[in-house]
């Protein structure tokens, strides 16, 4: 064992929280319940000011999407589609 081994031993592994936690395109599919090709199609920088992508980050040729970023527009989308509904009705 090495020096550097013996200093690590005994320290724990940090698990990352929630809010580092990414998503993958598969995964926010499922979520959604639509193909990975339809998310790939949102997706946008985390500084895009069109508020129907989805915030990402590409890392090489892959896109993540941040977890905390992810609920934080499914819950403005969700509350734009609920006020947007309300308008439509006609009674």
């Amino acid at each position: 064992m090495t020096l550097a081994n013996r200093r690590n031993a005994g320290a724990a592994v940090a698990s990352p929280s929630a809010d580092d936690e990414y998503l993958t395109t598969d995964e926010v599919a499922a979520r959604l319940r639509v193909h990975p090709t339809t998310i790939l199609r949102r997706l946008g920088a985390m500084d895009d000011p069109d508020p129907t992508r989805i915030p990402a980050v590409r890392v090489g040729r892959v896109w993540r999407i941040p977890r905390r970023e992810f609920e934080e527009w499914l819950a403005r989308s969700s509350q734009a589609a609920r006020q947007l509904g309300r308008q439509r009705r006609l009674f």
